[in-house]
């Protein structure tokens, strides 16, 4: 998660904010632009407004509502008309209270099904996954990711057999499980696992976080490592050799 500031509306923040419980705010504001909130049909309201009344306000965001929020502000530019990040921030805002002040009562936390589970993967996967999405935010990302978004792909690579396994433990919510359990149903075929799944789905997350191919970024964190130990154990003469020796094969 990154803090992202926002130039709003004198008191809009204040009064969203009434509306939900503290350790509810970020969720429910990313959630409502993630899955809810639409661009209005008068895109001339991102120009209007007294922006000398504002406040800066603090939120947290994940790369998904950030790459939503840059949509959002790409697709009014695109048509002609102007718009910034805040601006359309203000116009979320607003319409997410309008929806809060129709409910009967405060946000608050639901009860969540939390279920924890180790998972393997082939050696470098944490590495790279977190090079994407620190350890504080990998299960909420995963579990988001999986609900929102993944559709199994190409399955071959995640169904090779593993090479050198290292574990991570994964804890979400039980629909994420679920969601994964009847893919495997659909998909129906000898092999194919909610473990082959999870994979790849870290494959999947990596290659759109990085905008390049995870199964390449894993393998290079895996000759990182082999190199490392060389090193460590015959020296930088002998991992020098043995680079230059691979070289010319490869080059034969």
């Amino acid at each position: 998660m990154k803090q992202v500031m926002f130039s709003l509306f004198n008191g809009q923040e204040e009064r969203y904010r009434s509306l939900v419980e503290d350790s509810m705010q970020a969720k429910v504001l990313r959630n409502y632009l993630l899955n809810e909130y639409t661009l209005p049909e008068d895109l001339t309201i991102f120009s209007k407004g007294d922006t000398k009344d504002t406040k800066n306000g603090k939120f947290y965001f994940d790369d998904f509502t950030n790459e939503k929020l840059n949509s959002c502000v790409a697709s009014v530019k695109e048509k002609g008309y102007k718009a910034n990040r805040s601006s359309v921030m203000r116009h979320v805002i607003e319409e997410l209270i309008k929806k809060l002040e129709g409910q009967s009562k405060k946000v608050s936390p639901a009860e969540r099904q939390v279920k924890k589970i180790d998972v393997y993967f082939e050696r470098g996967t944490r590495a790279v996954l977190e090079k994407y999405v620190n350890f504080r935010d990998r299960n909420a990302t995963l579990e988001r990711f999986i609900l929102e978004e993944y559709e199994p792909k190409d399955l071959t690579y995640v169904m090779d057999r593993l090479r050198e396994p290292e574990q991570m433990k994964v804890g979400m919510d039980i629909k994420a499980y679920e969601k994964l359990d009847s893919l495997v149903d659909k998909i129906n075929k000898d092999g194919v696992n909610r473990t082959i799944l999870f994979r790849d789905v870290v494959i999947q997350l990596v290659s759109k976080l990085s905008k390049s191919d995870a199964r390449e970024l894993i393998a290079e964190k895996r000759l990182e490592y082999s190199l490392d130990e060389v090193l460590e154990v015959s020296g930088p003469e002998r991992l020098t050799e043995v680079l230059e020796s691979y070289i010319v094969k490869i080059k034969e």
